[in-house]
């Protein structure tokens, strides 16, 4: 298997900023989930859950602590009634519990860790126990045990999932993911907005105007020309061939659309209190919509099938042990300066023993990288500090999840 996958994991450099002490203290050998797999038994434990949790908290800390402040995790961020911290942490058991039946069925899948991978993980936990102040590392909760765990269940759940949405992907007949590709425009008849702000309604001579307007492109030879001509624009949409229901158009376009054969233009379609359509059918067989359809019939059957690992197993959390994990700290980039003459134009930001070399995104997944991931250092700085330590992120490659977390993160968690 391609080795371009593994973890940025644990590639985060950040200072650390206490902002109401360091929380209840905990035993981290304790346990938080209980599992029984049917076949055998087994537990985590709050340290690797706590570790989990902080790391995740940090790589939201980067992203949005700028737009919405220090008190963002005490904040409902998506109007649920619930605070980021607890959705965040919610997102986190999830999670795990994802990586662990990923693991749990790898065999299935001929799924193990190589060679390579494995060094590529020891080399990166080293990387980040190294290079990071042992403040931080104890504010995170880091171990060379935890960090470890966390890259390999990572690692198997990308080469899990991957295993799995190939398999799904080979089952999927062509008729099932043939998507059918057209242009359109549409000559909105629902009204106009005036220099006030308010909608007003088309007269009916107007509306009659805009009816010969799109006349007038569905007569034409050339699409494109008649839609500029009229001042409008083209847009393109792929649906699934023979489909009975569409979550964008009404029905009256896709019938429409299945009748026409390619480079054919439809006759005007009226839709009710939208406007008129005119198509064009660019492709009967569009090879680039069908194969992404069958990417995501594979996704969503991993999905599936990750639903039925879970139901099969008991995963049973201490929730007075969860509690026990805060965000009581942020977590911000370390960044240092090179000593350069003050004649220099420009002052030279270093990372400290470390350069990112690759980053590689999936959906869900992290994979092994034939090079190693590295970290930068990071060091705690107290709220009275004048100014905050911090170091660029370095890593060979990005586990998706968790560059995702800027565009989700005021819903839900996706740890990496």
């Amino acid at each position: 298997m391609n080795k371009k996958y593994l973890t940025s994991a644990c590639a985060l450099a950040l200072a650390v900023t206490t902002l109401t002490g360091c929380g209840d203290s905990f035993n981290p050998d304790a346990t938080l989930v209980k599992i029984n797999t049917g076949d055998s038994t087994d537990t985590i434990t709050l340290g690797y859950g706590n570790f989990v949790a902080r790391y995740q908290q940090a790589m939201y800390d980067q992203f949005l602590m700028a737009y919405y402040g220090e008190d963002m995790w005490t904040t409902d961020m998506s109007g649920s009634g619930s605070t980021l911290q607890e959705d965040t942490k919610d997102g986190v058991l999830e999670d795990m519990e994802e990586m662990y039946v990923c693991k749990l069925h790898a065999d299935e899948y001929g799924v193990e860790l190589t060679d390579d991978e494995n060094t590529a993980i020891a080399e990166a936990v080293s990387s980040f126990m190294t290079d990071n102040p042992q403040e931080t590392l104890d504010v995170m909760g880091a171990t060379e045990e935890y960090v470890t765990q966390y890259l390999e269940y990572r690692t198997y759940l990308s080469k899990v999932q991957a295993a799995v949405e190939d398999d799904e992907a080979a089952k999927i007949a062509d008729e099932d993911c043939w998507m059918r590709t057209f242009s359109y425009v549409l000559v909105d008849t629902t009204g106009y907005t005036d220099d006030d702000g308010n909608l007003v309604e088309y007269t009916d001579d107007e509306l009659e105007q805009l009816l010969s307007d799109a006349e007038a492109i569905a007569s034409s030879d050339d699409f494109d020309t008649a839609v500029e001509s009229a001042g409008l624009s083209s847009s393109t949409y792929s649906y699934l061939k023979g489909e009975e229901e569409d979550d964008t158009f009404d029905m009256t376009v896709i019938s429409a659309a299945e009748e026409l054969e390619e480079g054919q233009i439809s006759d005007v379609i009226e839709v009710e209190d939208v406007g008129y359509y005119v198509l064009r059918l660019d492709a009967d067989h569009d090879e680039d919509a069908s194969e992404t359809e069958r990417e995501s019939l594979a996704a969503d059957a991993y999905e599936d099938l990750v639903e039925t690992w879970e139901a099969a197993i008991t995963w049973d959390v201490d929730e007075d042990q969860w509690e026990k994990v805060q965000f009581d700290t942020l977590f911000t980039t370390l960044e240092t300066e090179d000593d350069t003459d003050d004649s220099t134009t420009e002052d030279t930001e270093s990372t400290d023993d470390t350069t990112d070399e690759t980053s590689d995104t999936d959906s869900t997944d992290e994979t092994v990288d034939d090079s190693t991931d590295t970290t930068e250092s990071t060091e705690d700085v107290d709220t009275t500090s004048e100014s905050t330590d911090t170091t660029d992120e370095t890593s060979d490659t990005t586990d998706s999840t968790e560059e995702e977390a800027a565009d989700e993160a005021t819903s839900e968690s996706d740890a990496e």
